[in-house]
């Protein structure tokens, strides 16, 4: 058997992976990484709209989701302040 011929094995069924869940930190660092990508000028000039466009919303949604405490977390992403 060459290496082309070899099998790649599948991954899980969608119905058998456990749920994704995302955080306000998860978030966050989808801003910096277009923060980051923009610096090293890593969007061509077609692309910059639709990247500028996701930034100013991702920016705005942490805006409006930072907890109002230090100990608090936003229930937006499933989670909960235990006291």
């Amino acid at each position: 058997m060459t290496e082309e011929s070899k099998e790649i094995p599948m991954p899980k069924a969608e119905a058998e992976q456990e749920p994704v869940s995302l955080t306000i930190t998860d978030i966050a660092y989808c801003k910096q990484i277009i923060e980051i990508a923009s610096k090293k000028g890593a969007f061509e000039a077609k692309e910059l709209a639709i990247v500028g466009v996701t930034y100013n919303r991702i920016s705005k949604w942490l805006e409006e989701n930072q907890p109002t405490d230090a100990g608090e977390t936003s229930t937006a992403q499933g989670e909960t302040k235990d006291d």
